[in-house]
């Protein structure tokens, strides 16, 4: 056993790349021939593990887009601009889960240990894209608070977001043919494109906009500073612990079972705590909950909103808590807000299902894969450690849900997930009126639980298209694969993953039944249009 551990801390010390070995490979040209053996490789990886590759193009497109990019490299390319030719392939397949990621640079060696604790100057910041303009949605860094929400910026370091996105809006994609979704991602995936242009940098100089008012600001790395003993701070504390101790009778002295009393009392307030944080999901960085009950009209709580941020946060079974409150407040009115909920586990919406159905239903078909060993490819891009620890595990795991898949009369291999099967409702669960609100960040299972209460009629849909499909996605199982030679990387989804319900406009988003697209104004003035329509919805059915 202790040979196993010292050989595994010996792969992973190996394993740890080099700063100066990376950053070279980012500036070194690759042959022609090794290029086009990269594209053989993506092309061969999509075929062997993409459930539904010509979902949205025909076999016959995309092979013509490869054998195009085959013949037209004549000359060697760095690997981030083979990234801008190879990827544009990988997203015409319109599966939005599915894409290619750049090479970044980093520090170099001899400035490890220095830069090992920092942060890009652009991390900290969220951003939203409107009417190709791009706005700061958050900003987290407390030390540099000049930069509010709303503040427009107009370039960095002389480069406008607006090129970027000429630049790289054929690098990905949302599912299907959905737009909603673009300026969306976009605005994600901004801070590494901006990393590509600018390199590693220890500041950056941003021209802005706030309130018609133009300015110039430095953002700077952020270094995380380490804890230091102040000796003058030590002795002081010494000699004040010298000084005799004046009594003050007006402070009663606990006896020893109210210290005991009053340490049990804040064990059980912090363990209170750490148990609402783990349930609900507490981001510590945003200070959020990724599942959250708010009441937007004053003393009245029969109209609730749910407010899920994502489905990966918290336990699943927070729903019962969740659900209970709102059979205790009696709500009549029930606002599920998914806008920027880019998705996670499908047992949890599966979960949620149960509480906004009140007869049985199945939420999910078979999912559909490419062959019986697919589940094997999630050993790929792992490193050796992790595949020496995981092999075990990931061997059992792959062969029982292999050999559970099953052929349909058309040659498809199905497998049956506890989501494809009948479901009966909680007991808890709601049986009144539902609004949901989405936008083009609803996507994967946001997306697929959309289309559940929609097929089903169960939901009044408020807001803009989701970004991802009605009629499913491919996602479930998703290894990130590296290219041999230019060493970018892959990620391909392994199965796919539709609702029971379909509809016969295939492509796009679940549509919704009270378009509203907020605008420039309604952002920077922080105006909820969408909640304020189904909050005078509700008052207006209340008259009559």
């Amino acid at each position: 056993m202790k040979k196993i551990v010292l050989g595994t801390l010996g792969m992973l010390l190996f394993s740890c790349a080099s700063h100066d070995k990376t950053n070279n490979h980012f500036n070194r040209k690759i042959e022609v021939k090794n290029l086009k053996k990269d594209v053989k490789f993506v092309q061969k990886q999509l075929t062997n593990m993409h459930p539904d590759l010509y979902w949205y193009i025909s076999k016959d497109a995309l092979n013509k887009k490869f054998d195009s990019l085959t013949n037209s490299l004549n000359q060697p390319l760095t690997p981030n601009d083979f990234f801008l030719k190879i990827s544009p392939i990988v997203a015409s397949v319109h599966q939005g889960h599915m894409g290619m990621s750049m090479l970044n640079l980093t520090s170099p060696d001899s400035l490890k240990k220095k830069y090992k604790k920092s942060t890009n100057p652009l991390s900290n910041f969220e951003y939203e894209y409107l009417n190709n303009k791009l706005f700061v949605k958050r900003n987290k860094q407390i030390c540099d608070s000049v930069i509010q929400q709303g503040t427009q910026i107009v370039a960095i370091n002389g480069i406008k977001p607006s090129d970027l996105f000429k630049k790289y809006r054929n690098t990905f994609t949302s599912d299907g043919f959905n737009k909603t979704a673009i300026d969306k991602f976009f605005a994600r995936r901004l801070n590494s494109y901006f990393v590509n242009e600018l390199g590693f940098v220890d500041s950056v100089e941003m021209e802005l906009i706030c309130s018609d008012s133009s300015f110039h600001h430095t953002v700077k790395r952020h270094f995380e500073k380490e804890k230091v003993k102040d000796k003058n701070r030590s002795k002081t504390k010494k000699d004040s612990l010298n000084q005799p101790i004046v009594k003050n009778d007006t402070v009663k002295k606990l006896t020893k079972e109210e210290q005991k009393a009053k340490k049990l009392a804040l064990k059980q307030v912090n363990e209170k705590i750490q148990y609402k944080n783990r349930w609900f999901g507490y981001d510590s960085e945003t200070k959020t909950f990724s599942k959250q009950i708010v009441y937007p009209v004053a003393q009245d709580s029969t109209i609730a909103m749910l407010k899920i941020k994502n489905f990966t946060q918290g336990k699943v079974k927070v729903y019962d808590t969740i659900f209970a409150e709102l059979n205790k407040n009696h709500v009549k009115n029930l606002i599920i807000d998914l806008r920027g909920n880019p998705g996670g586990r499908l047992n949890e919406i599966h979960e949620l299902a149960k509480y906004l159905n009140d007869s049985a239903f199945v939420f999910i078909q078979p999912a559909t894969i490419t062959k019986r060993t697919t589940f094997f490819n999630t050993f790929k891009g792992k490193s050796i450690a992790t595949k020496i620890i995981g092999a075990p595990f990931l061997t059992i795991f792959s062969t029982i849900r292999g050999l559970k898949a099953h052929r349909t009369n058309e040659g498809e291999l199905k497998l049956n997930l506890k989501s494809s099967k009948l479901t009966q409702p909680k007991p808890l669960n709601y049986k009144n009126k539902i609004y949901v609100i989405t936008d083009g960040l609803t996507f994967s299972a946001a997306a697929i639980i959309s289309s559940h209460l929609k097929g089903r009629n169960r939901a009044v849909f408020v807001g803009d298209e989701t970004g991802g499909t009605f009629n499913g996605t491919v996602a479930g199982v998703m290894p990130i694969v590296k290219l041999p030679k230019s060493k970018l990387k892959l990620r391909v989804g392994l199965m796919t993953i539709k609702p029971k319900q379909q509809t016969k406009v295939d492509g796009f988003g679940v549509l919704p039944d009270i378009p509203i697209k907020p605008t420039e104004l309604d952002f920077l003035n922080d105006n909820d249009v969408e909640l304020n329509y189904i909050l005078n919805d509700i008052a207006t059915k209340k008259k009559h």
